[in-house]
């Protein structure tokens, strides 16, 4: 396995031809990096090399794929942050052939993370488009009181 320091080969088409070029990434190692960072001697190096080492140890600590994520902001500051919860909604239109789906109809889902667990559903059925918002939201706007009141019972 490449590391960064490594020559990494990008391809590039040009005129239906692949053209390689070959980048070489001068990082400091790990260690130097957090050494730096631990004993504040990082202050006012803004380098290319201090943030290729800030994003080399991002990637390895968001190695495992959990939904809050490490990542660098300006001034080398660190974010902790990630999407706990989240609501996703699907709705379909009126179809004119069916009687079936002759009204806009969809569901509510409520997922831990990016789809990674569904943990409610709820479908709904409107005749007018203002009335699926109304409705939409209406249910939208209770599962976010729910929610808030089960996380403040947690604290």
């Amino acid at each position: 396995m490449e590391s960064r320091n490594d020559q990494i080969k990008h391809s590039t088409a040009t005129d239906g031809k692949q053209l390689l070029a070959a980048v070489n990434f001068e990082t400091m190692e790990l260690s130097e990096f957090k050494k730096k960072l631990d004993n504040r001697e990082f202050w006012g190096d803004n380098s290319k090399e201090m943030w290729d080492a800030a994003y080399k140890w991002q990637e390895q600590a968001n190695k495992h794929n959990r939904l809050i994520k490490w990542s660098w902001d300006c001034g080398l500051k660190l974010d902790y942050d990630g999407d706990v919860c989240r609501i996703s909604s699907r709705f379909y239109p009126p179809h004119k052939s069916s009687a079936e789906y002759g009204k806009y109809h969809g569901t509510i889902t409520v997922m831990i993370g990016d789809s990674i667990e569904d943990i409610h559903e709820h479908k709904i059925e409107a005749t007018t488009l203002d009335e699926l918002q109304k409705t939409a939201e209406d249910y939208v706007s209770k599962i976010l009181d729910k929610m808030h009141n089960a996380i403040r019972a947690v604290f």
